[in-house]
């Protein structure tokens, strides 16, 4: 039986031939399709409030689109990741695009709900005084968990801030011994989620209420993803390392890391992980929900604080690693180093997702409507519309 070589004795000609021929690419179009099957799904949802004759004939369409919608974050995840551990276009780069777009949906988020929403509630309010307040208050009895998540570039600016710490060469500041301190740094990203965790789990628990312009600097990504990630970015990391003990340069590591025997090990690892994050996402939400309900003095058995905690602790992102189970076994299929012949359609798969988003809604919405229509007995509508005159509606506005 041949003796495994250790991994500072193989060869960087000595590769293998298999590469795994699905991309970042790939995840990424896969990922934003799942997208729009969510957004399908909400409005189907929609429809069933409204209609229920629509859910009676649609619940088994609503089930499927559920289970495959569920995948959108899985592939978005890996697609953004392959980038950032390849390091494709150099950290700076991704810093500035990550870091941009995250400022950026901050002003714009606020910008607009101080502008219309805040704006147009100041016209009724006798004290504008208590206007930041009240709105505060309000979304905190309005939101599921009483916050509301969705700049996922944080996650994404967080992560690729966790490598640049971990992985920068500078040739100035922090150099020699002084790299520990760098090094040190890649705890900041990490601060700033659990902090983030913290919390959300103080808001859902009604313990604090967060107010409405920090949403936006809030994480998006489940906590266990974020730490799959720092498992895998320090694996990398550790591999160097032994790579480098034997006399190799970092140099000759980097080379390594684009060959088709590391992009299969690397594989590997990533499905392994994504079991075992999986599984352990799973154990942490009955756990922290079987401690939230011990806490609170109920009964084990009472269904609504039960489901209570179980929204809570799935709002705060636990559990929502669970469908990585069904996405392992695609990992063979995958190389994260692969790079696409044609990167510009990067670019145009968001813009394509987000055009099929605004075609699902209005098609959906008028296929809704016009259901409804058929089925509801629209004479007394008729009848209301067909009374109203217009000009004693003139003569209300002052």
């Amino acid at each position: 039986m041949a003796k495994r070589r250790k991994l500072h004795e193989i060869s960087i000609r000595d590769d293998i031939r298999y590469r795994g021929p699905i991309s970042y690419q790939g995840f990424q179009a896969v990922g934003w399709l799942c997208l729009v099957l969510g957004v399908a799904l909400a409005v189907l949802k929609l429809g069933w409030k409204l209609d229920p004759y629509l859910k009676s004939q649609t619940e088994g369409l609503g089930s499927v689109l559920t289970g495959v919608s569920s995948f959108s974050l899985p592939f978005l995840l890996l697609a953004n990741f392959s980038r950032i551990l390849t390091n494709s276009e150099g950290y700076k780069s991704q810093l500035l695009r990550t870091g941009g777009i995250a400022v950026a949906i901050f002003l714009g988020a606020n910008l607009f709900f101080d502008r219309y929403i805040a704006g147009a509630v100041k016209l009724f309010m006798s004290d504008p005084g208590k206007l930041q307040g009240n709105l505060n208050a309000l979304a905190g009895e309005v939101l599921p968990n009483r916050f509301f998540q969705f700049n996922v570039f944080v996650d994404l600016f967080l992560c690729t801030l966790f490598m640049y710490f971990l992985n920068a060469r500078p040739k100035r500041v922090f150099t020699g011994k002084k790299i520990v301190i760098l090094r040190l740094f890649a705890l900041l990203p990490v601060a700033y989620e659990l902090a983030s965790l913290v919390l959300k789990g103080m808001a859902a628990l009604e313990m604090v209420t967060l107010p409405v312009w920090s949403f936006a600097l809030m994480t998006v990504k489940p906590p266990m993803t974020f730490v799959l990630f720092m498992i895998l970015a320090l694996h990398i990391k550790g591999r160097e390392r032994l790579f480098c003990r034997h006399g190799r340069t970092h140099e000759e590591y980097q080379a390594f890391l684009g060959t088709n025997r590391n992009s299969l090990h690397f594989s590997i690892v990533l499905m392994i992980l994504l079991i075992v994050t999986a599984i352990v996402d799973f154990l942490l939400m009955i756990f922290i929900s079987a401690a939230g309900i011990v806490s609170s003095g109920a009964a084990s058995d009472n269904a609504d604080v039960i489901t209570k905690y179980l929204q809570i602790v799935s709002g705060m992102g636990f559990g929502e690693s669970i469908p990585q189970l069904f996405v392992a076994p695609l990992m063979l299929l995958y190389s994260y180093s692969r790079m696409p012949k044609r990167k510009i359609i990067s670019m145009f798969i968001p813009v394509a997702g987000i055009a099929l988003m605004l075609l699902v809604v209005l098609e959906g919405g008028f296929q809704l409507l016009r259901g409804i229509s058929q089925r509801v007995d629209m004479t007394q509508l008729r009848q209301m519309f067909e009374t109203i005159d217009l000009d004693e509606l003139m003569n209300l506005v002052p």
